[in-house]
């Protein structure tokens, strides 16, 4: 079974529903940029992403069934694996009563130094508290 520790709600808002009365595709990647930041604020909150921090390098969202206007839901998000320069975070748009799975999203992350504008090798210091928050030895993968 599939551990999350990082979970969080989402108010949805009346500007979330498109013309058909669920929540517009647009929204997504919103709700999942909350579970990133709640995350790492959980796991690395001395992350400063004004010097080193992390940037989208890819994201690929899968729409399994529609929210609507009143549905109640939560982000879900867990890192699965941790490279040298990047690490892939899953996560999961879930009903918060039923835990129907309603989305479903991969995202690579690229450490990042902001000031020299280029990528570089994710601390180890990062790696040793997502392993210890996930429960996972990320070095034995």
């Amino acid at each position: 079974m599939e551990v999350f520790k990082s979970i969080i709600p989402v108010q949805l808002r009346f500007s979330d529903v498109d013309s058909l009365g669920h929540v517009s595709n647009t929204q997504y990647q919103n709700y999942y940029d909350l579970g990133k930041v709640d995350y790492f604020d959980k796991v690395l909150p001395e992350m400063d992403f004004n010097e080193l921090g992390v940037v989208g390098a890819s994201v690929k969202i899968d729409y399994i069934l529609p929210v609507f206007m009143r549905t109640q839901i939560v982000v879900k998000t867990r890192v699965i694996k941790i490279g040298n320069k990047s690490m892939t975070l899953e996560h999961q748009l879930c009903d918060t009563q039923s835990d129907i799975l309603y989305s479903s999203c991969l995202a690579v992350l690229v450490c990042y130094n902001v000031w020299k504008q280029e990528s570089q090798p994710i601390p180890e210091e990062w790696k040793q508290k997502i392993s210890d928050f996930e429960g996972v030895d990320f070095n034995s993968k």
